[in-house]
């Protein structure tokens, strides 16, 4: 994972992809390619299949546990800019995904949010 984030940080690759562990991988990420500017925390980002074929980004997907409003906010951000730049996507739009429907369901953040 060090080798593939060097390759990234070095201009060399655009992209990092790992089945290995997901702390490493996000240590890997911080502490080697980076941050974006105005981003506090990363969030994993995977393309999801569509019955159209198109997919959609989802993010957040297991790197941080509770995350406060300004990273949720964050995380919309860019997922937005990769939507647009990446899959063309002229006019993006972002959701909040919970565990479930029920006003009880999900972490505090996600329940205040809900009401």
């Amino acid at each position: 994972m060090v080798l593939m984030a060097n390759e990234v940080s070095e201009g060399r690759a655009h992209a990092c992809i790992s089945a290995g562990n997901t702390g490493a991988l996000m240590a890997a990420g911080l502490f080697i390619v980076g941050r974006i500017d105005g981003i506090d925390r990363p969030a994993l980002a995977p393309t999801l299949p569509t019955i159209g074929g198109k997919g959609f980004v989802l993010l957040d997907v297991g790197a941080n546990v509770d995350a406060r409003p300004e990273h949720i906010m964050q995380y919309a951000l860019m997922g937005a800019a990769y939507a647009e730049k990446v899959r063309g996507v002229a006019r993006p739009r972002v959701g909040l995904l919970n565990v479930g429907t029920e006003d009880q369901k999900g972490n505090e953040l996600a329940k205040k949010r809900f009401n």
